[in-house]
């Protein structure tokens, strides 16, 4: 068989694949499944919590706090805990950190039912969590590999993200069905039971981890982990753009998501309704542009995602103050909004599923759960600081003047990101391996 011969028969296998084929990737889908469990669970918590907070404190700092201490482990503990679970079962971890939150929310739930839950009891408890999934998110991260070919990631990880934020809009409906009909300690259970469902399906998992240490670790080897990951991300200029990539997006969506009552208050005029209506055009866009990414990034080249995704961020925020200044009609409001919601939901989504695909596509398996840890506390460590700045510029300035400010930030930033020399250079890296491998096959056959 000649090259060119190979180069036809490779892109006809490539077509074939689909979503259908994942669906027969029985082991990977068993983590799909534990994770949308989760997330129908981690969305009915979030509302139920957050009402559990203000009943408990009357207090909107107190909201604040256990908000920032939730994320102060994912930023401090991830790229430690990246580095210590080298080695390790991963399979064993993600089943016991699954126990372990299941634990901590029938605590909750437990104390607030029988009446000696307090704010401080509370807090406690949202540590320990938040510490635990500081290690169950690299652990699931370096299974990937083990459970899904290369071929299929952006399939897969498709219909994890679309698969999960559909339950999660799903979850929210009933989040509100469930606290109208029965106590807030009843929701919370029902997120004690998806973390323990997640660890029995997890506990089925038929896969077979190499190079496992036993005993315990060793502090040497642990810092050698540590800086080798750090390394790894610091020597490979491809990687190191798609944590700027990410660190971007966390950070520009922040005023929106910190701002929204007072945006649909202040700038579009309108009641609580317009909350509902962006939140589920913008979750039904993610939905669809999550499912269509791997149809679409066969069409549109990385450029052309990267951009339609970074600039329709700022022409979305420039959209909220043209239409609070220039629309009168709230049913034109409601319907440019909307559309425009879902639109951006779809672009956003493209771009966040092309992030995270080539981010892990890109990455050498042993060094998969380092490298993810890192990528997720700088992520995650954009948020709180951002929403400092926004929270100081907030009493000096208009929400208008923000998103006025944030939407054209956003277009600046991303010609730098979306430049076309940029992506040239990756074209250019991956054409590389691309080449390497088929050296190498070509070297085998001979």
């Amino acid at each position: 068989m000649n090259g060119e011969e190979k180069i036809v028969e490779e892109k006809i296998v490539e077509e074939k694949i689909g979503y259908k084929q994942i669906i027969k990737q029985t082991e990977y889908m068993k983590t799909v499944i534990a994770a949308v469990i989760n997330r129908f669970g981690d969305s009915i918590d979030s509302i139920a919590m957050t009402w559990l907070v203000y009943q408990l404190t009357q207090s909107a700092s107190w909201s604040a706090i256990i908000f920032g201490v939730n994320r102060i482990p994912t930023i401090f503990l991830q790229p430690f805990a990246g580095a210590a679970i080298e080695g390790k079962n991963k399979k064993q971890i993600m089943i016991v950190t699954d126990i372990i939150r299941g634990l901590c929310v029938g605590f909750i739930a437990t104390a607030l039912m029988l009446g000696f839950l307090n704010q401080w009891l509370l807090l406690l408890t949202t540590i320990i969590i938040s510490c635990a999934e500081a290690f169950r998110g690299p652990a699931s991260s370096s299974l990937i590999p083990k459970l899904l070919e290369k071929k299929y990631y952006a399939f897969g990880l498709s219909l994890n993200s679309s698969a999960c934020s559909t339950m999660e809009l799903i979850g929210l409906g009933a989040a509100g069905v469930l606290l109208s009909m029965f106590p807030v300690s009843v929701a919370i259970y029902i997120d004690m039971v998806t973390f323990f469902l997640s660890a029995l399906i997890i506990f089925t998992l038929r896969i077979k981890e190499t190079n496992l240490v036993k005993g315990r670790i060793n502090a040497k080897e642990y810092v050698q982990n540590l800086k080798g990951g750090f390394s790894y991300l610091k020597n490979d200029a491809l990687l190191r753009y798609f944590v700027l990539l990410a660190i971007f997006l966390n950070a520009v969506l922040v005023p929106f998501n910190s701002l929204q009552a007072t945006l649909i208050s202040e700038v579009l005029k309108l009641d609580e309704a317009m909350l509902s209506v962006l939140g589920v055009a913008i979750t039904v866009g993610m939905i669809l542009g999550a499912a269509l990414y791997p149809y679409l990034s066969s069409k549109l080249s990385k450029q052309a995602i990267a951009s339609l995704g970074g600039y329709s961020i700022g022409i979305y925020y420039l959209m909220f103050v043209f239409v609070g200044r220039y629309v009168t009609s709230e049913f034109a409001i409601y319907t440019i909004v909307s559309v425009v919601s879902l639109i951006t939901g779809i672009a956003f989504s493209q771009l966040m599923s092309f992030c995270n695909v080539e981010f892990i596509k890109n990455i050498k398996g042993e060094y998969l759960a380092r490298v993810t840890s890192i990528f997720g506390a700088c992520c995650v460590a954009a948020i709180p600081v951002v929403s400092f700045v926004i929270g100081a510029l907030a009493k000096v300035t208009s929400t208008a003047v923000l998103f006025l400010i944030t939407g054209i930030l956003d277009v600046i930033i991303c010609i730098g990101l979306c430049s076309r020399k940029r992506f040239a250079a990756m074209d250019t890296k991956e054409e590389g391996v691309i080449a390497d491998g088929e050296e190498a096959s070509d070297s085998t056959a001979c």
